[in-house]
């Protein structure tokens, strides 16, 4: 995409900052080598996959033009609207149906049409060999959660924590769409993510790989083979619809798995928790990481409500936070560089 998207409230350029201190990575969800997806270019083909739910079809159309609207041409997987059943056979199908777009060389990115359920249940059907071999962006949040720390760990690619197609509208100046497309479409976007809109809960500032997602699906991960890898890491958490107490109960477990006992930093994303236990729940939180030291920030834009801003997951960023608020900058490239043709 050659013309700029311009700045938002919460998406601000800045200029450069000093070199990151040199980091040592241990895990292939924190290795140098993830592999970056090339990025997006005008009149490119987006493929739209249904891993979980069905997405409501209107609000699927709606996407859809979106993104057409934005200079791109979309394809949809043959069947996303399509009943969900949660049985082994068509958890085997909707592994395939996503295989079959990822195999397809016209699409050049994957964004997930909703979430909901079930992306969990595709994982022992899945080819990582197959992705490692074509790396393309792949977008989705909440349930999608789960493929992306699967392709992290077990593809060494880069994703993108972002909206799913049913989440968009033609809208030239929604911030939610703007983010998606710079992130897609920028290697590195010279912005700060957040400023002015997140909470700052302890200053400072950290450099490390971005990780995480939804609190749950983080959750589900311990003890298999895609765990969430959190050493040295920015840890991004968001949650929806869930009383303080299950949140609560969640940030122990990985504690208690020794999960939090390494990270760098802590974005809490858009929690949506119980409003009638909301006011207390910042005291828990507080108390359950307090002996860490690290820069924690809440509120941040992204996750189940607006704007949902486009986090890379597996990139090098930085999280600063002040007295008042906070944000997130890239101090590495996300997507490849394009290739320069020599003829």
């Amino acid at each position: 995409m050659t013309e700029s998207l311009g700045a938002y409230p919460a998406e601000q350029s800045i200029g450069p900052v000093e070199s990151a201190p040199s980091i040592s990575f241990i895990s292939p969800a924190a290795s140098p080598s993830l592999l970056r997806p090339p990025p997006l270019s005008k009149g490119d083909t987006i493929g739209v996959v249904g891993p979980s739910y069905a997405p409501n079809g209107g609000w699927l159309r709606r996407g859809v033009k979106a993104m057409e609207d934005a200079g791109y041409k979309v394809v949809l997987e043959p069947e996303i609207e399509r009943f969900r059943r949660f049985q082994q056979n068509e958890d085997k199908k909707r592994a395939e149906n996503l295989m079959a777009i990822w195999r397809d060389p016209e699409v050049k990115a994957v964004i997930c049409g909703t979430g909901g359920y079930g992306a969990v249940r595709i994982l022992p059907y899945l080819d990582a060999d197959l992705f490692r071999r074509n790396p393309k962006p792949f977008v989705g949040y909440s349930d999608i959660t789960a493929l992306h720390l699967w392709m992290m760990r077990r593809a060494g690619l880069r994703v993108f924590h972002g909206p799913t197609v049913d989440d968009l509208a033609p809208d030239g100046a929604d911030a939610t769409l703007l983010s998606l497309l710079t992130a897609l479409t920028t290697p590195r976007p010279d912005t700060t993510l957040g400023r002015h809109i997140a909470r700052a809960v302890r200053p400072g500032r950290a450099v490390g790989r971005l990780t995480g997602g939804n609190l749950s699906l983080v959750q589900q991960t311990i003890g298999t083979p895609y765990e969430i890898d959190t050493r040295d890491a920015i840890l991004f958490l968001e949650e929806i619809h869930d009383p303080m107490s299950v949140a609560d109960e969640r940030l122990l477990h990985l504690r208690a798995a020794g999960l939090l006992r390494h990270v760098r930093g802590i974005v809490f994303g858009q929690l949506s928790l119980d409003r009638s236990e909301e006011d207390e729940f910042e005291d828990f939180l507080l108390d359950l990481v307090s002996d860490l030291d690290v820069p924690i920030l809440m509120d941040f834009p992204a996750g189940h409500e607006i704007p949902n801003l486009t986090l890379p997951l597996g990139t090098e960023m930085e999280l600063v936070t002040d007295d008042v608020t906070g944000w997130l900058a890239y101090r590495e490239d996300a997507l490849s560089h394009p290739r320069l043709s020599l003829v």
